[in-house]
């Protein structure tokens, strides 16, 4: 997001709750949020997160101050600020890097696909979280790119959290028949569906808002990006919505996260660890009993 001639609220916030206090300035009226942490363009310290929240009005920011330091949130540094024009508007671009792995490459519109034998995914990084930067993403990325070698992609896929839809994509690309994506933010489910449509896939990947208990039956893979937060909340119809037989990819999380989530999904097993920048990323399978 761009903060250019806008009031914003800095949100100074542990990487485990980073996550969670985003979605509540986005409850208290923010029109968008920025996370900054060791693995982006600007660095916050060493487990720490920059949220940098928008408002349409410096009266809509301070409201929005007050019920979040109201709430018990003495672990934040919460600093209100007005941002004049800083070259963010044209600028920013200049951060995104392409993502490039064995398979596949993530690019922005603007960019130009630096590897010919990859497949590339096109994504807007203005429309919603998830461009394929951050560590916990490739990771995941990666973890399809590996199933896919291993044993092929199973025909249906679930995103969980899918943010602009770039996993549920990648999916699809290799060789997925369909993907479905699900976010409990509006815009994340709008990017998905455009962003599937700008890739060529639009037929294949749908979109819906709400959470994993949305999507109906049992899915062979099932992907969730999220935090350790949001899994100690939905980690029981994640659970539910993987076969029988089938896997879960899980991400979101930090290296020493790993047993506390592993918790959370009992009668699954771990089969892969992935871990990246203190980033780690689970493959998981159902145990045999």
């Amino acid at each position: 997001m761009s903060c250019e001639s806008r009031s914003c609220l800095h949100v100074h916030v542990s990487l485990e709750r980073a996550e969670e206090v985003s979605y509540r300035l986005w409850d208290l009226g923010a029109n968008g949020v920025e996370q900054r942490d060791a693995t982006t363009m600007t660095t916050s310290q060493t487990g720490q997160a920059l949220l940098i929240a928008g408002y349409d009005s410096a009266e809509l920011r301070d409201r929005a101050a007050a019920a979040l330091a109201g709430e018990g949130a003495d672990e934040l540094l919460i600093e209100p600020v007005e941002v004049v024009d800083d070259g963010w508007s044209t600028g920013w671009r200049k951060y995104f890097k392409p993502v490039v792995l064995g398979r596949l490459q993530v690019i922005a519109p603007w960019m130009d696909p630096p590897r010919a034998d990859r497949e590339t995914i096109v994504i807007d990084p203005g429309m919603a979280f998830g461009t394929g930067g951050h560590a916990t993403t490739r990771l995941v990325l990666s973890l399809l790119e590996q199933s896919a070698a291993e044993s092929g992609m199973p025909t249906r896929v679930l995103d969980v959290g899918t943010g602009s839809g770039v996993l549920a994509i990648a999916a699809v690309k290799l060789g997925a028949r369909e993907a479905l994506g699900v976010d409990i933010e509006m815009e994340s489910v709008e990017a998905t569906v455009e962003n599937a449509r700008v890739n060529g896939v639009g037929d294949r990947v749908r979109a819906e808002l709400g959470g994993a208990e949305v999507a109906r039956g049992a899915w062979p893979l099932v992907l969730a990006n999220i935090q350790l937060a949001v899994f100690q909340k939905c980690a029981a119809d994640i659970s539910e919505r993987v076969d029988p037989q089938g896997e879960a990819f899980l991400s979101g999380l930090l290296a020493d996260q790993i047993d506390v989530c592993l918790e959370l999904f009992p009668g699954f097993e771990v089969t892969k660890t992935l871990i990246e920048d203190g980033w780690a990323a689970l493959a998981l399978r159902r145990a045999l009993r």
